[in-house]
């Protein structure tokens, strides 16, 4: 998604300065990194909010890629908002260099310009990648360890112990149906049932 910084955005000359900036979650927002990325000049900002740096596809960086031209800037808030692995960073660099893009991260200070700027470069998008990695073995260790622990890992059940035991009792008794109990707790009859089998309820 582009964020035109004005109505005649379309048409700027060569020697722009174009932002990007990207958000994993859709409870996180691009504006500390859209107002960095303005403050620096850029004229267009292109945004992919709730996408991972992982996802193979990202709309918006494949649109600012198609809208950079020779002499352009290519200007993100820091490269691991733009870059899904090392490898990733360097054939996208290549590929700058290739068109005559310069490249620019406005928290990390990178000037590509210069041998000891690409170098840079290449360490941080790898250090970016590391720092990705470790946190997703520490989560998948979590995840891991709860499970022995016999505790839930992922999403809340719909149905609390509570709820379950309340609507076992009543379907035990003759009561209510599972279907009654099922739109009564908006959920699917299986859900009711897995949360019985969940907690050892028979029936």
């Amino acid at each position: 998604m582009s964020a035109p910084i004005s109505p005649n955005s379309e048409a700027i000359k060569k020697g722009r300065k174009l932002g990007y900036a990207r958000v994993s979650t859709a409870s996180q927002t691009v504006d500390q990194q859209v107002a960095a990325l303005r403050r620096e000049g850029c004229e267009r900002i292109f945004t992919d909010e709730g996408i991972r740096a992982t996802n193979a596809v990202r709309p918006a960086m494949e649109e600012i890629k198609a809208t950079l031209a020779e002499g352009d800037v290519f200007v993100v808030w820091a490269i691991d908002r733009a870059f899904r692995s090392t490898m990733e960073a360097i054939l996208f660099l290549d590929e700058l260099m290739r068109r005559g893009i310069e490249f620019k991260s406005l928290t990390q200070a990178i000037d590509t310009r210069t041998p000891e700027g690409r170098k840079w470069y290449i360490d941080t998008a790898s250090w970016a990648e590391y720092e990705r990695e470790i946190i997703s073995r520490r989560t998948r260790e979590k995840m891991a360890h709860a499970k022995r622990e016999g505790k839930h890992v992922g999403r809340p059940h719909k149905l609390s112990k509570r709820c379950t035991v309340r609507a076992h009792a009543q379907i035990q008794d003759g009561e209510q149906s599972l279907s009654y109990l099922a739109a009564q707790y908006d959920v699917a009859p299986i859900t009711i049932k897995r949360a019985f089998m969940r907690h050892g309820l028979k029936g």
